[in-house]
C-alpha cells in the first residue's frame, strides 16, 4: 500500500483536532506525517501521534483563508498521496486503506460523514458511532462508481500530487468562506478526473454554525460573484436566496451576480443559529 500524508486546516478547535489525531492514530493504515496548517497564530505541544511524526505550519497575517491553507499544505506535505481531513472529523479505522484503494491520478476518492451532536472525549470512532446521525435532508452518495462532481467536498478527500498539480490547487481567489471546494471540482471535471465515494466514513464533530451561514455573508457575496466570472453559473443559490430574504443582498440570476448589501443584525444571528449537528 502507498505511502500518505494527512493534511488538516486549524482554526481554534484545539479540542477536535485532538480528537482527529487519536482517530489517526486509531487507524489500520498509518500515514507518513499529519501536516497541521494554522489559521491563526497557535501551535498544540505534541510533535507525534502513535509514531506518526505531526508538522506543525502557520498561515500569515490568516482570517479564514481556506485555499491558501490547503495549497500550503500540500506544498508541505512530503507524499505523493494526499488525505485532506478537516479537522472536524473523526476517522473510521478503514477509512485510509479505502480511499487510497480508490484513488489514482485520474479519480479522486471521498467519503460520506455523519453527524455528532456533541464534541466527544476522544477519537475512538467505534465507540463513538453510533450516536452519528446522518443529514436528514442530503441523500445517500453510491460508492464505487463516479459521482457528479458537485458532490465534491474538502471536508475528507484522497487525492495524488499529480492530479493536484493538473488541477492548480485550489484558487486562492476565493477569499475565506465559500465556493473554493465546487471551483477545484469544477476545474478537476474539466481535467478529466472523476469522483468516486468510499463506504467508509467520517464522523462530524459539533460546532456552532448559521443556517443559513449568514455569519460569512460577505465572503461569500464575493466568493460567488468570483466563481460566476469563472465558471457562468451562481454556486450556493439556496443560500443566496436565503440571504435575499433577509435583505442581506440583491441576487441577479440573469447576469449570474449578487450584490452585498449589509450584515446580518444580532437578532438575525441569534434567529439563525442552528442547533442541529448538521
Amino acid at each position: 500500500m502507498s505511502s500518505f500524508s494527512v493534511i488538516t486546516l486549524v482554526k481554534e478547535r484545539k479540542k477536535q483536532l485532538s480528537n482527529l489525531l487519536d482517530s489517526v492514530g486509531r487507524s489500520t493504515l498509518k500515514p507518513q506525517e499529519v501536516v497541521v496548517v494554522w489559521m491563526e497564530e497557535d501551535r498544540i505541544e505534541q510533535d507525534e501521534v502513535e509514531g506518526i511524526p505531526i508538522r506543525q505550519i502557520t498561515v500569515p497575517e490568516a482570517k479564514l483563508p481556506l485555499a491558501e491553507a490547503r495549497n500550503l499544505g500540500f506544498e508541505t506535505a512530503s507524499e505523493a498521496i494526499l488525505v485532506f481531513l478537516d479537522v472536524d472529523c473523526i476517522c473510521s479505522p478503514n477509512l485510509f486503506d479505502s480511499l487510497i484503494e480508490r484513488a489514482s491520478p485520474h479519480t479522486i476518492a471521498s467519503a460520506s460523514v455523519r453527524y455528532l451532536n456533541e464534541v466527544p472525549e476522544n477519537g475512538n470512532y467505534l465507540q463513538l458511532k453510533d450516536e452519528a446521525v446522518e443529514h436528514p435532508k442530503r441523500e445517500a452518495i453510491a460508492c464505487d462508481e463516479p459521482v457528479d462532481r458537485k458532490k465534491f467536498w474538502s471536508l475528507a478527500f484522497c487525492i495524488h500530487r499529480t492530479t493536484f498539480n493538473e488541477t492548480g490547487g485550489f484558487d486562492e481567489n476565493f477569499l475565506g468562506y465559500g465556493a473554493e471546494d465546487t471551483d477545484f471540482a469544477e476545474r478537476f471535471h474539466y481535467k478529466g478526473c472523476q469522483l468516486v465515494f468510499s463506504p467508509e466514513e467520517v464522523l462530524h464533530q459539533y460546532h456552532t454554525k448559521y443556517s443559513p451561514p449568514v455569519n460569512h455573508v460577505k465572503s461569500i457575496c464575493h466568493n460567488a460573484n468570483y466563481f460566476a466570472q469563472q465558471h457562468n453559473y451562481l454556486p450556493m443559490y439556496s443560500w443566496l436566496e436565503a440571504f435575499e430574504e433577509m435583505g442581506l443582498v440583491k441576487v441577479d440570476s440573469d447576469k449570474h451576480t449578487v450584490e452585498f448589501v449589509r450584515e446580518p443584525s444580532d437578532q438575525e444571528l441569534k434567529e439563525t443559529r442552528s442547533e442541529q449537528p448538521y
